[in-house]
């Protein structure tokens, strides 16, 4: 047994190994005692929209959280306009609707972070979100959300997650990764574990930003420092996945690449800041869940790549082979054949492939409890197929291209 071949069955390993544990934790958090806000406890609310030329979506954003059955007394909607050159603010002044404030910002901010700092900074409520212009969140999502700050330590609520115009292959990878990312967040909140608050839509509490700041303005993933900032200080993020909040994918490759930059760069740069918190003394989160996530970054790329450049020489020797026997290559029929009698004899003799099944039902698993959370139907069938086929490759290359990144420019931008 060659060096890589211990590497993917270490891959294996962990990932089974971690696999069982995010599912027996979800298991396990069922039994979990909760506190929850009854209808007449629930605090006042403000949602802050920063808004930068979003002329397009900000429409349908306002009206879905207006539409919040969140009680109408205890709800402000704070939208900001950073400096839009576009109709962005007209839209939102022309919105009827009295619980929606308009603040307009001659010069722009520079980013998300400060556009939100400066919402936050007028909002009135004990609960804060934070919300982009191009969200659409269910009308309970408000009210079973917030019912969770009932328990004091709770200083943060996550949504359920969820891509809408899912059209093309890019889009159809990043559907079922956000469906897996739906069910692991709430296995990671049943041990206290979660380490990022999506900037798109999440619940603050007010009191926790007073002390501690609000978000780190020099940071490209502010969302992300928010949420280890709480771990660091000991308090609780939760998870509603009966709350969801929906938002758009990247449809271009370089779009998705521009995102997933920002994302693994701000992630490399909040770990280092806060690795502190890679310690037992912060429970599941320090001792196994940020661990196995850094290494399993690590197996990722080795495995890819390997896998990557073996199916190239492979091809390349069995072509070299065929022309040493004078095989027919003018028979496409004959040739075809051939390359899938070959495939199925390697898939069926390799007993990595029985592990793959394993994730795969796995997966299957995770996207059946996000379907039934959600209440809606997906194009699984179709989906995926596409992100077994897609999404590992995929992975491993943003990660290159982030690591890039950071060892040698040392900065990235936000688009």
């Amino acid at each position: 047994m060659d060096f890589i071949q211990i590497v993917i069955y270490i891959s294996v390993y962990i990932g089974l190994f971690a696999t069982s544990f995010y599912v027996l934790s979800f298991l396990a958090d069922k039994k979990r005692p909760k506190e929850l806000f009854e209808d007449s406890e629930l605090p006042r609310v403000s949602v802050v929209i920063p808004a930068y030329n979003e002329e397009a979506s900000i429409k349908a954003t306002l009206k879905s959280i207006t539409s919040s059955n969140y009680p109408k007394g205890k709800l402000e909607i704070i939208f900001v306009n950073d400096a839009s050159t576009d109709k962005s603010l007209e839209i939102a002044k022309n919105f009827k609707s009295k619980i929606v404030k308009v603040f307009n910002r001659a010069k722009n901010s520079g980013s998300k972070a400060a556009a939100s700092n400066y919402g936050f900074s007028k909002a009135t409520g004990e609960i804060v979100f934070s919300m982009d212009a191009d969200t659409i969140v269910d009308p309970e999502s408000l009210i079973r959300m917030v019912r969770f700050f009932k328990n004091k330590k709770v200083m943060a609520v996550t949504p359920a997650m969820i891509l809408m115009d899912v059209k093309g292959i890019l889009a159809r990878v990043q559907h079922v990764e956000y469906l897996m990312g739906l069910f692991l967040r709430k296995a990671f909140a049943s041990v206290n574990a979660i380490y990022i608050t999506p900037g798109a839509f999440t619940a603050y509490r007010r009191s926790f930003m007073e002390k501690y700041g609000l978000y780190e303005e020099g940071n490209i993933t502010e969302d992300l420092e928010m949420a280890l900032r709480i771990q660091s200080k000991g308090y609780l993020v939760e998870n509603c996945p009966e709350a969801p909040a929906y938002t758009v994918p990247m449809y271009t490759f370089r779009d998705l690449l521009v995102q997933r930059r920002r994302w693994y760069f701000g992630l490399i740069n909040n770990f280092i800041k806060y690795r502190k918190i890679i310690s037992t003394k912060y429970g599941d989160l320090g001792a196994f869940v940020i661990p196995v996530a850094l290494f399993s970054i690590v197996l990722a790329l080795i495995v890819t790549g390997y896998l990557f450049f073996k199916l190239i020489f492979d091809i390349r020797k069995e072509l070299e082979f065929l022309q040493t026997i004078n095989f027919d290559f003018s028979s496409i029929y004959d040739l075809n054949l051939y390359i899938v009698e070959r495939f199925l004899y390697h898939l069926v003799s390799n007993p990595i492939v029985l592990f793959v099944l394993l994730f795969v039902f796995i997966l299957l698993f995770y996207l059946y409890y996000a379907q039934k959370k959600i209440g809606k139907s997906f194009e699984l069938l179709i989906n995926v197929p596409i992100f077994f086929a897609l999404f590992a490759v995929l992975f491993a290359f943003w990660w290159m291209v982030s690591l890039f990144y950071a060892i040698f420019i040392g900065s990235v931008k936000w688009r």
